[in-house]
C-alpha cells in the first residue's frame, strides 16, 4: 500500500502558517502607523488650542489692562471643540512691572502642549505689545 499525498498536509499548515504570520505583521505595522500619525495630529491640536488661548488672553488685557482682576478672572479654562485650554495671566510679577505673562496649556487628549507670551502694556495708553511668543516645555 502506497501514501500517495502524506506530505502535502505538514505543507499546507506550513504554509497557512506563513501566511498568518505575514497577516498579523501587517495588522501590527498598520496599527502603529496610524497611532503616530494620530498622535502627531494630537499634538498638533493641543498646539492650536494652546495658540488660541494665548489670543483669547490678549483680547482679555486689551479690553482691560489691569487684567487679572475681578473682571478678568485668573486661571481660567477654555472649550474649543474637543480640546481645552487653560490659561493663566500673570501681571508685574511674572515677567516684570508693566508686562503680563500668559501661560496657556492645551491639551487633546492626553497630549498637552504649552505656549507662554509675554505683553507689554502702556500704562497711560493701554497699547498691548506681544514682547515673546514661544512654546515651552511642560
Amino acid at each position: 500500500m502506497r501514501l500517495k499525498g502524506i506530505s502535502s498536509l505538514p505543507t499546507m499548515l506550513l504554509l497557512g502558517g506563513i501566511i498568518i504570520e505575514i497577516a498579523i505583521a501587517i495588522a501590527f505595522l498598520t496599527y502603529y502607523f496610524n497611532v503616530s500619525n494620530f498622535a502627531a495630529r494630537l499634538s498638533a491640536e493641543a498646539l492650536a488650542a494652546a495658540r488660541a488661548g494665548i489670543d483669547d488672553a490678549t483680547i482679555k488685557v486689551v479690553l482691560n489692562k489691569n487684567c487679572p482682576d475681578s473682571s478678568c478672572p485668573s486661571p481660567y479654562t477654555l472649550a474649543l471643540g474637543d480640546r481645552a485650554v487653560t490659561v493663566t495671566i500673570c501681571k508685574d510679577t511674572c515677567a516684570g512691572v508693566g508686562k503680563h505673562q500668559v501661560t496657556a496649556v492645551g491639551s487633546a487628549f492626553a497630549i498637552r502642549r504649552q505656549m507662554v507670551a509675554i505683553l507689554e502694556v502702556d500704562p497711560v495708553t493701554g497699547e498691548v505689545k506681544v514682547e515673546s511668543l514661544k512654546e515651552t516645555a511642560l
